[in-house]
């Protein structure tokens, strides 16, 4: 790696930041993945890696540039998850056992510590696994991570279970964040929901819902939601507290017909559905019945909005 080093750079509190370039031929992470997606060593904890997160952290945490209140802002207490030791790799373990790398934990971390542009991020899960995020820093005071993106029908979300718990689509257009890293994401703490839609005459409409909880593939990822407080797109999310998500391959609903097959979309359904924002990308009113991107309370279940997103911030 020594051969592509390129000349270090310093950030304003004094960190001195040194780039590599990704190794030829490398592929970039898919969304739902993280750095290495369980399949190998994630790069973001590997010891080098690991020591130089550390080491710029404890020079961020030592600058004269931080007050003594932002030094403790950033100062993570030595039992909490996001205080990662590096592993026990490399030439030289013992010299150095661990590294504590104060990683942000979610997009509102990263919005405190000054990150105030919208666009993708790693943030660290509680069990120190990196995860690439989309963070939307403008809407609402900012610091949301969205889950779930449709915008111009580019991907394809009629998928299985295997998909939806993966997760899937294009950093730069559609995606689903997956259900694994929903679950893990919501189970951090408490999180409140927030649904954009936009029309395809470029009206704008969201529900805001006070808390918001995905339980884990053994609980078939239980939505579990708390009070809609507002929004003008109305609650069409709150029949499906409490249900199981649904795909065309495995039917957890409590209709007699396989609500996901039905209405071609993968969903927290129930007898079967008051939102569908996974639904088929259909542009605007459709014949068919309920099975574009639909909220019901607002334009009913013949029109397919042209933008949904769905995210998540600290409650």
């Amino acid at each position: 790696m020594g051969s592509h080093r390129l000349n270090p750079f310093h950030d304003n509190l004094g960190s001195t930041i040194i780039i590599y370039p990704r190794r030829p031929g490398a592929q970039e992470p898919k969304v739902g993945e993280t750095l290495g997606a369980g399949r190998v060593r994630p790069t973001g904890r590997g010891h080098h890696s690991c020591m130089a997160l550390g080491a710029m952290s404890l020079s961020r945490l030592r600058s004269p540039a931080l007050s003594a209140q932002k030094s403790a802002a950033l100062l993570i207490p030595a039992r909490s998850p996001s205080h990662c030791p590096c592993p026990a790799q490399g030439p030289h373990p013992a010299a150095i056992p661990w590294v504590p790398f104060p990683g942000p934990r979610t997009c509102k971390d990263l919005l405190d510590r000054g990150h105030f542009l919208s666009g993708w991020y790693t943030i660290y899960l509680t069990n120190c696994r990196p995860l690439a995020v989309l963070c939307d820093m403008d809407t609402d005071g900012g610091g949301w991570t969205v889950f779930q993106r449709r915008m111009d029908g580019s991907v394809d979300f009629y998928r299985d279970w295997a998909a939806y718990k993966q997760g899937f689509g294009s950093r730069l257009g559609e995606f689903w964040l997956g259900n694994d890293n929903i679950h893990a994401l919501t189970a951090q703490g408490s999180s409140e929901l927030r649904v954009d839609l936009v029309d395809f005459e470029g009206n704008r409409q969201f529900a805001k819902y006070r808390s918001f909880k995905v339980a884990g593939e053994a609980e078939k990822y239980k939505l579990v939601l708390g009070a809609f407080v507002e929004g003008s797109a109305g609650n069409s999310l709150g029949a499906h507290n409490n249900h199981f998500f649904s795909t065309k391959d495995q039917d957890n609903d409590v209709s007699s017909s396989n609500c996901a097959v039905k209405f071609q979309g993968a969903w927290w359904y129930s007898d079967c559905h008051a939102s569908n924002l996974n639904g088929l990308y259909l542009r605007g009113p459709h014949e068919s019945y309920a099975n574009g991107i639909n909220w019901s309370a607002a334009k009913g279940y013949n029109y397919s909005y042209k933008v949904s997103e769905m995210k998540m911030r600290p409650a």
